[in-house]
């Protein structure tokens, strides 16, 4: 999880009013644009980007850090985006 991301997960943690309302982004048309303009607005600058990169970056690194190179990225990565939710339920 990005830094972002665990900052809203320490507040969530603390706050049960503003864990409800992250946890009701959920149910928006665009749960992830939710999630962001939320974060955003509560003073946690989040975009999509940082969300859907966050566990592609992870894995990449994992990639380049085997003896002598993967030539073959790993099958799937981390889904930032339902780690943070798994965090806060």
């Amino acid at each position: 999880m990005n830094d972002t991301l665990l900052a809203l997960r320490e507040r969530a943690l603390c706050d049960p009013a503003f864990r409800a309302a992250l946890l009701a982004t959920r149910n928006a048309a665009d749960p992830l644009s939710a999630l962001c303009d939320f974060a955003t607005e509560s003073g946690f600058p989040l975009s999509l980007g940082d969300v859907i990169s966050d566990g592609e970056e992870f894995s990449c690194n994992q990639t380049k850090s085997t003896n002598g190179g993967n030539p073959l990225p790993y099958d799937c990565f981390d889904d930032a985006y339902e780690m943070f939710f798994a965090s806060i339920e």
